[in-house]
């Protein structure tokens, strides 16, 4: 990733940005709620530490439009190609050259299976404000916000830092919740359709969960699970598989080949130089490799 530069730090960047995004969306009456690191950190679902990005939901109906208008105040996509995804797109990245962390903004989160539009709605009805940077902005309730900690903490178990905040929001779930705020927790995941994937941490609480994910979802986000720290190489084997016959020569080629101009940087009107465009291929052919490798180990097993 190229440097960028910035007279302020990355704590006070993500809170100007939060502060911005929240000022964007009522300026237009486009609503939006802050979510993950900071808000996080705040209802104590982890610990503390500074995030490399500000997160928010913004309202599906919108979504567009509250893109154009954050690229209209000065923020621009990073340059990457469009790849295949097992559980969807879910969210646009934007960056500033002169900011040093970028913004998410999500039209749904991993994990709930519910319509985007139901999702935002709950998490809406019982939304709450926290002063950043001297603006109120919106953010979901306690338990709402334990539920998305809890979504993202479960698709990314195989890291020790995510396993460690999942049983930070289970201690909380268990002994450091008001009932009032259990409830919240599991009626956000009982309308998202989340029960399936928290039912651990349901189970742990003494609460009946339903099998809320289709057979395909199940598939899906457990193989997303096992290999979303890996790259692509997966969900480009999976868009292979479902690609119709005729289709299946233009995928390989998508998946094995990335042009110079397709190669992930933050200027547009940087072409990578020859060197640099082969290097980037031979990593991502290196780790690709290695993710459908160990993909082959865990089907093998079963897992």
């Amino acid at each position: 990733m190229e440097q960028r530069s910035a007279s302020f730090s990355l704590n006070e960047a993500n809170q100007l940005a939060h502060a911005l995004l929240s000022w964007i969306g009522r300026d237009a009456g486009i609503r939006l709620l802050s979510i993950k690191g900071l808000v996080a950190d705040r209802y104590r679902l982890r610990r503390p530490r500074v995030a490399a990005d500000a997160d928010v939901i913004v309202d599906p109906s919108r979504f567009d439009e509250f893109c154009t208008l954050v690229a209209a105040h000065g923020w621009h996509l990073r340059v990457e190609r469009e790849v295949p995804s097992l559980l969807g797109p879910h969210s646009v990245t934007f960056i500033r050259d002169d900011w040093p962390d970028d913004i998410d903004v999500h039209v749904r989160f991993p994990g709930f299976f519910a319509d985007d539009q139901t999702v935002f709605e709950r998490l809406w009805r019982t939304r709450s404000t926290m002063d950043v940077a001297h603006v109120d902005i919106d953010v979901p309730s306690r338990g709402a916000s334990a539920v998305i900690a809890a979504l993202h903490a479960v698709r990314y178990s195989k890291s020790a830092r995510h396993a460690d905040e999942l049983e930070q929001v289970a201690a909380l779930l268990s002994d450091g919740f008001t009932a009032a705020e259990r409830a919240e927790f599991i009626d956000v995941a009982r309308v998202g359709r989340a029960q399936w994937v928290l039912r651990e941490l349901l189970e742990l609480i003494g609460h009946s969960h339903e099998v809320d994910a289709d057979d395909r979802q199940q598939r899906l986000w457990n193989v997303n699970r096992a290999t979303v720290e890996d790259g692509a190489a997966v969900s480009w084997l999976n868009a292979l598989k479902v690609a119709p016959l005729h289709r299946k020569p233009a995928v390989l080629a998508s998946a094995l080949w990335i042009s110079r101009e397709d190669i992930p940087r933050n200027d547009a009107g940087e072409l990578p130089t020859m060197r640099q465009a082969w290097a980037h291929r031979l990593m991502r052919w290196r780790r690709g490799g290695a993710a459908l490798l160990q993909y082959a180990k865990g089907a093998r097993r079963g897992v």
